[in-house]
């Protein structure tokens, strides 16, 4: 039986994001790392002080994934950047579909291993084409691809032993999140299955994370919530929020027992300031349930 809840939820310093995307918890900042993928900008929220501090970039900024270097790679319309965030200096890392101006990278996160798996998608102000792609990065290696034909790759996770992956497309007609077996030692994904589709009542299925006991936490896109499959695709919790677009959940703090969530506050009508005045804020609830360290990506990885 599906349980719904309503928790308390805190704001999490005064940044306020167009996109707020990518929450990705960095413990030995005890901060929380998103980006404004509109505003073009990479941000660090420390979550005892609220101070936030931001880096700019040239291009829209699909996502922040620490590395084990203390670097961090940044996800930009063709490739990705590493960003020394005590220095500010940025250098390319890797190409990535450079030679098609009309796309961007979207959601990314790393495997068990520190592997990275981020997506592609077509420049929603062009237009939207099922041209997206899933890639896998191991080091500093090429991009092999995953999948391909998404409109909007999202709900980027793995299980907690490293030998399931999940992603989703978040267009609105299609709302589906796929799982396949996943070769811990190489990286090799198997043939995609279906793991739950959502109904337009619930929402589209956009950034995701996986708690400790291997269930599935996707961020509900203009559904105001947050919700939780077990590992056999049962829908078990529905988490309410303020805000009709949370856009990606990450669990961090002490114990991991936070559940962070970037938001969006573009999009959403005249009335949004009023409305929802938390839109485009980092919230932070906590429910009682645990969630995995996070894993660095492994520059000196590879197969």
């Amino acid at each position: 039986m599906t349980k719904t809840i309503n928790p308390d939820v805190e704001c999490v310093g005064e940044a306020k994001a167009v996109l707020g995307e990518s929450a990705c918890w960095s413990a030995e900042d005890e901060a929380l790392l998103w980006v404004d993928i509109l505003g073009r900008k990479v941000l660090r929220t420390d979550t005892g002080s609220g101070r936030t501090d931001e880096w700019a970039f040239p291009e829209q900024t699909g996502f922040v994934q620490p590395a084990d270097d203390g670097t961090w790679l940044v996800g930009q319309e063709n490739g990705m950047l590493r960003l020394d965030p005590e220095t500010g200096a940025r250098v390319n890392f890797l190409a990535l579909e450079a030679d098609n101006p009309a796309t961007r990278t979207n959601d990314a996160g790393c495997d068990r291993q520190g592997r990275l798996l981020v997506g592609t998608m077509h420049l929603p102000e062009i237009s939207f084409e099922p041209v997206g792609t899933l890639y896998r990065i191991a080091g500093r290696g090429a991009a092999e691809m995953i999948d391909t034909g998404l409109y909007v790759p999202n709900g980027i996770a793995v299980s907690p032993d490293g030998g399931t992956v999940y992603w989703a497309d978040t267009y609105r007609t299609r709302r589906q999140v796929w799982r396949a077996h996943y070769d811990v030692a190489s990286g090799a994904v198997g043939e995609k299955q279906p793991f739950v589709q959502l109904d337009e009542t619930l929402g589209r299925p956009d950034g995701a994370a996986v708690d400790a006991a291997g269930c599935y936490w996707v961020a509900a896109a203009s559904g105001w919530q947050l919700l939780r499959y077990t590992p056999s695709g049962e829908l078990d919790l529905i988490v309410r929020l303020p805000v009709q677009r949370p856009s990606k959940p990450a669990f961090g703090g002490a114990n991991f027992s936070t559940i962070f969530i970037t938001t969006i506050s573009e999009g959403l009508g005249e009335d949004a300031p009023r409305t929802q005045p938390l839109a485009g804020r980092l919230l932070a609830i906590d429910v009682g349930i645990q969630g995995l360290p996070p894993v660095r990506f492994r520059l000196a990885g590879g197969e």
